[in-house]
């Protein structure tokens, strides 16, 4: 098994939350907080269910540090983040990490590789690829020898290692 044989449908959730566009940052939160999710797919209606962004905790937060009141009451449509980064279900683990590495994302919507409208099918986050390296560990070498993001991901293995195993010999003590 290798991080270019895993396919991004194996381990992404198929349980979507949507909003529609025309709704507010109150009504985005409190469809995460009802979830216990960090983002919500935006679509253009409840009829259509077409994607067309996304909202994030992180976009939360960078609205509500902004102390501007009417960013709070204005559509999803003018503060999501879009256009929208997808990956189709026949993806690879590798080409997922590569998209939200070079495109700095932590979710990563994916579409049908069936259907010509592009639906969305599912969604990975960075939490999912982290399971499915920690209970795969040996293809961790297969991202390590990967030209594009050696240097980067190197250092991030070396700061999973430090905490995995620091972890396992502070309560070995």
């Amino acid at each position: 098994m290798s991080i270019d044989s895993i396919s991004i449908s194996s381990f992404m959730t198929t349980k979507l939350v949507t909003d529609t566009e025309d709704q507010n940052i109150s009504s985005a939160s409190q469809k995460m907080d009802e979830n216990n999710i960090g983002s919500l797919i935006i679509v253009n209606n409840e009829r259509d269910k077409r994607a067309v962004g996304i909202i994030t905790e992180r976009d939360v937060v960078r609205i509500l540090g902004k102390l501007e009141p009417w960013l709070l009451s204005s559509p999803l449509s003018a503060v999501m983040s879009k256009p929208l980064i997808t990956i189709r279900e026949n993806g690879s683990l590798r080409d997922g990490i590569q998209i939200m590495y070079s495109r700095n994302i932590r979710r990563l919507p994916v579409t049908s590789d069936k259907d010509k409208t592009s639906d969305i099918v599912g969604i990975i986050t960075d939490k999912d690829i982290f399971r499915v390296l920690v209970k795969n560990q040996n293809l961790i070498e297969g991202l390590l020898s990967d030209d594009i993001m050696s240097k980067s991901l190197k250092t991030v293995h070396e700061r999973f290692a430090d905490y995995w195993f620091g972890d396992i010999l502070i309560h070995k003590k």
